[in-house]
């Protein structure tokens, strides 16, 4: 249940990040300028991607038909000279443009200071006049530009007189203005250009906030006075029209015009709907312009009832502005992108219909994926998700830019690929917990060894077995059903769970595997199912610890007045059968064999030899030399199991604590008893294992060597004992 809710709540949040970036994306150029450090983040991205779509609907092949640039490039300034031309240069040029029938001449160079001569006749006043002739054509026009400033330092306190003629019709709802601004004194016309009538337009580009060039200022607000730029009177000249602006408030602008409606930002601007460069606007260096004939039948092609743009694409006229399409795009390239986009009435769409059909597509995507992945199949939802992205893309690219419509894909997208990530991590983090119970669940009762490889390879998690050297570990606490008499279950429960813990943390630590709990018996080995190194002698280490370790539990038992545990331990090395045995769907990691059955008879010696800890020949023969010299051995007795022909030697380990080791007289004298004991002198080893008794009454292994060895004396054993004491019961 938490972990739906988790989930349900992180789709929730992705969602509303999504949606409320694309929101932000779309109003970037309405933002206060204050909080667009931090909220301009969706334009960041949305942008880029934006600018991607839009250059993949470039067509290279295509070239206008309306425009030529007239472009002053640096072999123009070569060839003509010093920058600023001087003013005579440009009242030959658009004697040239007359000459070749050129429609609108659209200036992007600025004449805003007078040029000083010796001469009586200013070249001022011979650009006034060429200005004059080229007007008296009908349907000809000259645009010079001028500038807008925001923030008012050096411009004119009333409009001037000269753009009253320029005053664009409006509608608009009282008191609901776009963005003021003022006409700057900087760049404005000389008188002398003025009084050829020239018709006049603003100049002003902003980029966005990330230094890229997309947006264009159509209308210009002056004292409520709207104004047109300069495409949009090149626009209005060549076309003949006249466009009206709606205002219904300041976030609602639309220019009305003959190829269409086309809204406004709260500034008067319009992203631009990008065509081309110099591939797209046929070029001609103004050079070339002034050398050619005026009947150069080229030419008159070329410019006949054309739109004219000059401007700068010289490197050194430091007019190179940073763009979709281009990175040092020439700045009069976005005059002439925007003319063409208002001729061709190429307009983006609404806000309100792009950012519904963005939230439309985000909202799609998102729940596709949602209902993909519930299916459970990981290679599906990556095929699912590729499918998805490469298809809105396309649609995108191929449909909805083309028609006008400024889709926020990015965090469309990002909505679909975010969710799909954030249900895989969570799907990854749920697996992985859930590895992590079945590895809580199953370290309990197998190695956390075993459970890595059932984990890592569920091949191995099968029925079947494989032969392994190992050492079993077989214990047992003793007289266990007199104890449960004395206990609640409860009680009972607590102490074995105590008892238990500590074993096989113990067990654990010195590398066993733990094969199965059997009420108060321990079974476990050592070898499997990972090969672990001198096996015999980490079982026998183990052992020891689990002995040295119960002297705490049972003082722990004695202040809760519980009773004592004792417990005896077999250990046995030889080949087994290890594996999962068991059926298909219910099975359990094991070891099965004769020397596991050995392992077993030997934790049942314990008790009659006295003994906690008693091993086979088998394994003190697995412990290398060097390693035996840190354990202490005595031999108990050559047996014979029941189930077994063959004898076998056992063993006694003695704990740090037991009264051998820490009497290596008595364990010398010990070792002589059983030695005369096989030699079959039972008096002199009975003489000898008396003074042992009378010193260490509690050792029942001497006891038990006196009671064979009597028993010998009364009836002798036949000429061919070998020593081994046979057992008839388990």
């Amino acid at each position: 249940m938490i972990s739906k809710v988790i989930r349900i709540t992180g789709i929730f949040i992705i969602v509303c990040f999504c949606v409320i970036s694309i929101f932000l994306s779309m109003a970037e150029r309405e933002l206060d300028p204050r909080f667009k450090a931090v909220l301009s983040y969706p334009s960041f991205f949305e942008d880029r991607f934006y600018d991607f779509r839009m250059n993949m609907n470039i067509d290279h092949q295509r070239q206008g038909k309306q425009i030529v640039m007239a472009a002053i490039d640096d072999d123009s300034l070569k060839k003509i000279g010093r920058w600023p031309w001087t003013r005579t240069v440009w009242s030959r040029f658009i004697r040239k443009m007359n000459k070749f029938g050129a429609k609108v001449i659209a200036f992007d160079v600025f004449f805003s200071e007078p040029e000083e001569v010796c001469n009586l006749v200013s070249p001022d006043v011979d650009l006034s006049k060429a200005v004059k002739e080229f007007n008296s054509v009908a349907g000809r026009k000259i645009i010079l530009p001028y500038s807008l400033d925001i923030a008012g330092t050096s411009s004119f306190e009333e409009l001037p007189e000269a753009l009253y003629d320029f005053i664009m019709d409006t509608k608009q709802t009282e008191g609901q203005n776009l963005q003021a601004s003022q006409v700057s004194k900087s760049v404005w016309p000389i008188p002398e250009l003025l009084a050829a009538g020239p018709s006049l337009a603003h100049i002003e580009a902003t980029e966005d906030y990330d230094g890229i060039f997309r947006h264009y200022k159509l209308v210009g607000n002056v004292e409520t006075l709207y104004l047109p730029s300069f495409s949009l009177l090149t626009y209005q000249l060549y076309t003949d029209s006249k466009p009206v602006l709606e205002i219904q408030d300041y976030t609602v602008a639309r220019l009305k015009l003959a190829t269409g409606d086309l809204e406004l930002n709260v500034k008067g601007e319009s992203k631009i709907r990008w065509f081309g460069d110099y591939r797209f606007f046929p070029t001609v260096p103004i050079f070339r312009i002034l050398d050619a004939p005026d009947d150069d039948p080229e030419m008159i092609k070329i410019f006949q009832d054309k739109i004219i743009f000059v401007g700068q694409t010289a490197f050194g006229g430091h007019d190179l502005r940073h763009t979709p399409i281009d990175a040092m795009l020439p700045g009069v390239y976005l005059h002439a992108n925007m003319t063409q986009m208002l001729l061709d009435g190429a307009f983006f769409k609404g806000k309100d219909s792009s950012i519904k059909i963005s939230w439309a597509i985000m909202l799609i995507c998102t729940l596709l994926i949602i209902v993909i992945q519930s299916f459970g199949h990981a290679l599906v939802d990556l095929l699912v998700i590729f499918l998805l992205t490469v298809g809105t893309l396309l649609f995108d690219i191929y449909y909805l830019t083309p028609i006008g419509h400024e889709i926020k894909l990015f965090f469309c997208l990002f909505s679909m690929v975010a969710v799909y990530s954030w249900n895989t991590l969570l799907n990854f983090y749920l697996t992985s917990r859930e590895k992590k119970q079945i590895r809580g669940t199953f370290s309990r009762f197998v190695a956390p060894a075993i459970v890595d490889q059932m984990l890592s390879d569920p091949s191995k998690v099968k029925v079947g077995g494989e032969k392994k050297h190992i050492t079993v570990f077989f214990s047992d606490v003793r007289d266990f059903t007199s104890i449960s008499e004395k206990l609640s279950p409860e009680d009972l429960t607590t102490c074995l769970n105590i008892y238990m813990g500590k074993m096989t943390d113990i067990l654990f630590e010195n590398f066993g595997t733990l094969d199965k709990y059997i009420g108060d018996a321990i079974v476990a080995y050592w070898g499997a199912p990972i090969d672990v190194e001198n096996h015999a002698y980490h079982a026998v280490k183990a052992a020891l610890k689990m002995i040295e370790a119960l002297p705490a539990i049972n003082k722990n038992f004695k202040k809760q007045g519980f009773p004592q545990f004792k417990h005896g331990i077999g250990l046995n090395t030889g080949d087994c059968s290890v594996g999962n045995m068991g059926s298909d769907k219910i099975f359990s990691y094991t070891a099965l064999g004769d020397n596991m059955n050995l392992g077993a008879r030997l934790e049942g010696l314990c008790k009659f030899y006295g003994s906690q800890l008693i091993i086979s020949e088998y394994t003190k023969d697995a412990i290398p030399p060097k390693l035996q010299d840190e354990l202490d051995f005595r031999i108990l007795d050559k047996v014979r199991v029941k189930g077994k022909e063959q004898a076998v030697t056992i063993y006694e380990v003695m704990h740090s604590f037991h009264p051998f080791k820490l009497d290596q007289v008595a364990f010398e004298d010990y070792q002589k008893c059983f030695d005369l004991y096989q030699k079959q002198h039972f008096s002199d080893a009975i003489n000898k294992l008396n003074e042992l008794c009378e010193q260490y009454p509690e050792d029942k292994s001497c006891q038990r060597l006196i009671g064979s060895c009597e028993q010998y004396l009364q009836e002798p054993p036949p000429d061919d004992w070998d020593g081994v004491t046979t057992y008839t019961n388990k």
